[in-house]
């Protein structure tokens, strides 16, 4: 009786079908910590410019204007960066010294029209200065940058809040923010808002983020422990559920269960393991081969001994022996690859040895069309099948995809792919918009995107 199981004739994506799944538990605390913000339409007296450690170095100007911070860049702060001349300067908050583990994200809202502007999360005031190219500016820890979206609008940037470079000690004391440009520039703050761990969570019990571990990216379900997510389900032939588990803190692990139950006795634990780590994902697979036919209640159940800790479940999908019909789809792209330096173009160097094997077995196209003439405006035409015009033209260096443009990853998703992309391109990476659709995302070599859309039981191999 009641609605008919889902079934796994191709890969089935749990996190899709949230809205036919029944949540037990999983109740919001009432006593999670609140963001805090910082209001610049306000007086905001204890935001001060950070003065560099060595005298020659000027700070950056700070003036409140009506809504705003302004931070001018001017001559005086100019600096010899690794990566060329700059404009240059920072502004920072004291802090009670705060767990910086409790929080997850600084979010900035800002607006400029800076060339080639990026802004910078920095922690904690050094005492001295160092011998090194950024040893003479007063921050101890860097942390997350971005570049700026230059068109004068109000945009906002999410920082992480958790991660540095150098080996973290102590409290957290200081909130830095470094700005540059590439020539004099003013950029104005409106907000700055730091996010605790859990409040990308609390606006439901149960719902589905994308987050990550160690630089990957999933789609993951999530719940607040004791909770469980139950799915009826028609197992297929050979099925196997492949998920991967995450915690937000070392401090509070998970017990994750899944259990199987055909009717209405005792349900058939399947997997139960307690695990910590907020660095990695744990990826596991679970043999459901005996159920194969049936119906079954398959559960995704979370303790832990702190109420309310978050417990994450990513890209949970059910497969079959009979999820192979389609071809699997690999999608190679080279930045600045020159088909007149390629051996399957006529090239007398033998260049591209792989990719020559693979034209021998495959079509090779004479004659391509782009959208731009370079990287950023070409990709999102090729990843969305939409001239550069239809998507709004360029706006700014980082400005993202349009929300009402699909992907090829949201496409292939929707047939019943499992989607992947390993990206280190940033024009095809998180801040384009491109990855929308794909259930896991990761860094791949150097200017290169690989796009994958798998009917393998287990493209994770």
């Amino acid at each position: 009786s009641g609605p008919a199981p889902l079934t796994a004739d191709m890969p089935l994506h749990l996190e899709d079908h949230l809205d036919a799944a029944t949540i037990v538990g999983s109740a919001v605390p009432a006593d999670l910590a609140q963001p805090i913000e910082w209001r610049f339409d306000e007086p905001q007296p204890d935001w001060k410019a950070a003065v560099p450690l060595d005298p020659s170095w000027k700070p950056l100007q700070a003036v409140r204007t009506d809504d705003a911070l302004r931070l001018s860049l001017t001559e005086a702060t100019s600096r010899l960066l690794p990566w060329g001349r700059q404009v240059y300067g920072g502004v920072y908050v004291d802090l009670p010294d705060w767990q910086r583990e409790d929080w997850a994200y600084v979010i900035v809202r800002a607006r400029t029209s800076a060339e080639n502007g990026s802004v910078g999360l920095r922690f904690n005031l050094r005492k001295e200065a160092e011998p090194s190219v950024f040893g003479q500016f007063p921050f101890r820890f860097w942390g997350d940058f971005l570049g700026l979206i230059n068109d004068g609008s109000v945009q906002s940037y999410r920082l992480r809040a958790d991660w540095s470079q150098g080996q973290w000690q102590g409290p957290w004391r200081q909130l830095g923010l470094t700005v540059a440009a590439s020539e004099p520039a003013s950029i104005d703050l409106l907000s700055v808002s730091v996010i605790p761990k859990e409040a990308k969570y609390a606006s439901e019990p149960a719902g589905v983020r994308s987050d990550h571990r160690n630089s990957i990216y999933h789609l993951a379900l999530y719940t607040h422990a004791p909770g469980r997510i139950e799915y009826r389900v028609r197992v297929p032939e050979a099925g196997r559920l492949d998920v991967g588990l995450g915690v937000l803190r070392d401090d509070a692990p998970v017990t994750f269960r899944i259990t199987a139950n055909q009717g209405g006795g005792e349900a058939e634990v399947l997997l139960e393991e307690t695990y910590g780590d907020k660095e990695q994902w744990a990826q596991r697979t679970v043999d459901l081969s005996a159920w194969a036919g049936r119906t079954v209640t398959l559960a995704l159940e979370a303790d832990a001994e702190r109420q309310g800790t978050v417990a994450l479940w990513s890209a949970p999908t059910l497969t079959g022996a009979g999820n192979a019909d389609g071809p699997n789809v690999i999608f190679y792209v080279i930045d600045g690859g020159a088909a007149d330096h390629m051996g399957v173009y006529g090239y007398n160097r033998r260049t591209t040895p792989n990719m020559d094997r693979l034209a021998a077995e495959g079509a090779v196209f004479e004659y391509a069309y782009s959208n731009s003439s370079w990287t950023k405006p070409s990709t999102k035409s090729f990843m969305t099948s939409l001239q550069h015009s239809v998507l709004g033209g360029y706006r700014a260096r980082y400005d993202p995809l349009a929300d009402e443009a699909v992907t090829m990853a949201e496409h292939m998703h929707g047939a019943g792919y499992q989607t992947a992309v390993f990206v280190a391109n940033p024009n095809a990476g998180t801040l384009s918009g491109l990855e929308r659709g794909s259930m896991c995302s990761g860094r791949s070599g150097r200017s290169s995107l690989i796009w994958v859309a798998s009917t393998m039981q287990n493209p994770r191999e």
